[in-house]
């Protein structure tokens, strides 16, 4: 399945609440978060929610696209394979990322990327 290119988390998660048929609870639920936490993504007011790498992993769909927006045709199963499995120090990882503004979360993304093509 191919996820088309969004700019907005906002439009992100409804794209992907509507696709999987899940109201804004289910969708908590499985982000392990709440209604109001997803309502206020939804419209664009949330900061950094870090939810959305477990959402990504209960809905088995890119943790990069639904992260960063990134990617115009992305593979699940190969996001999947790459997400599963995460040790305690990525979850905390991941968790510290998350809670940093955006900006900050674009330039350690894309150092990322530059040292990985640097090796």
């Amino acid at each position: 399945m191919n996820f088309k290119k969004m700019p907005k988390l906002s439009d992100r998660l409804i794209y992907v609440r509507k696709l999987y048929n899940l109201s804004q609870v289910e969708l908590a639920e499985k982000a392990g978060t709440t209604q109001q936490a997803i309502q206020q993504a939804e419209k664009g007011k949330a900061r950094q929610p870090r939810y959305l790498n477990r959402l990504a992993q209960e809905l088995e769909i890119p943790a990069d696209w639904l992260i960063f927006g990134e990617g115009e045709k992305l593979d699940i199963v190969q996001s999947t394979q790459k997400s599963q499995g995460l040790s305690d120090q990525s979850s905390d990882v991941l968790d510290q990322f998350f809670a940093m503004p955006e900006t900050d979360q674009k330039l350690i993304y894309e150092l990322m990327k530059s040292r990985q093509k640097k090796d």
